[in-house]
């Protein structure tokens, strides 16, 4: 237990020489160093140590081994736009698709920390923008405009994502997501691409109704003067039913 917790240490700040000298005490490359069961590459991908990385591969890690979340190396790396470690990683046949158990693919994770440059990479290597998970009906898209990484969104409109996607349980669009979170740059991107300000959610609801409800002044402001579907009702009068 104790070298396992030393060869934690080590993967995460990058201490090759003790990594190594730990692998030949007798550590296994592959064995659980916590309660998640992260393994020793998944460590050193998340904490972006690539030289870790490329001595844990040369000694055999699992690179499609993953935690009890089903966090992989590849994903870990991507979480934290390590794009270096993803290109390795990828060089060294890595699943480039996998997903998480909730279906939180690589591109969903660069996408939600603003990794631009990560981002770049996966669409290069043929990662599906559009695609979404088990359980998860997020795409890449979405999940810039909920976090309002305007760049990201940006790349992935170039790419020819569809602005007006929406989720298929709750009739989510980018719009409504940048609105419910008051992301002001990120609706006039979206409605500058040709995002629809008049679709509705499961509940009715257009962009400027969930902007409305959480009191986002800015985007509300906006969203009034390219609505035109618009409630009766007075905006006091809205009841805060959005589905989230």
């Amino acid at each position: 237990m104790e070298r396992n917790r030393q060869l934690y240490s080590a993967c995460e700040q990058g201490d090759t020489d003790c990594v190594q000298a730990l692998l030949e005490q007798g550590c296994e490359v592959d064995c659980p160093l916590d309660d998640e069961e992260n393994t020793a590459i998944q460590v050193a991908a998340a904490n972006g140590n690539e030289q870790v990385v490329r001595l844990l591969i040369m000694r055999g890690a699992g690179l499609d081994k993953s935690n009890i979340f089903g966090w992989t190396p590849l994903l870990q790396a991507s979480r934290y736009g390590h794009t270096n470690i993803v290109a390795l990683l990828h060089q060294h046949q890595a699943d480039i698709h996998t997903k998480t158990r909730y279906g939180t693919s690589a591109m969903m994770l660069a996408a939600k920390g603003g990794h631009l440059q990560t981002l770049k990479f996966l669409i290069e290597s043929g990662v599906d923008m559009n695609g979404v998970g088990d359980g998860c009906e997020f795409t890449p898209l979405l999940v810039a405009a909920q976090h309002g990484h305007d760049a990201v969104l940006r790349v992935l409109l170039d790419r020819g994502c569809d602005v007006n996607f929406y989720t298929p349980s709750t009739g989510l669009t980018p719009l409504m997501t940048a609105a419910l979170n008051g992301h002001m740059t990120t609706a006039q991107i979206i409605i500058e691409r040709g995002g629809d300000p008049n679709m509705t959610n499961v509940c009715d609801k257009t962009a400027l109704e969930i902007a409305t409800m959480r009191d986002k002044r800015e985007v509300r402001g906006y969203l009034d003067r390219k609505t035109t579907n618009k409630p009766k009702t007075s905006p006091d009068a809205i009841k805060p039913d959005i589905i989230e």
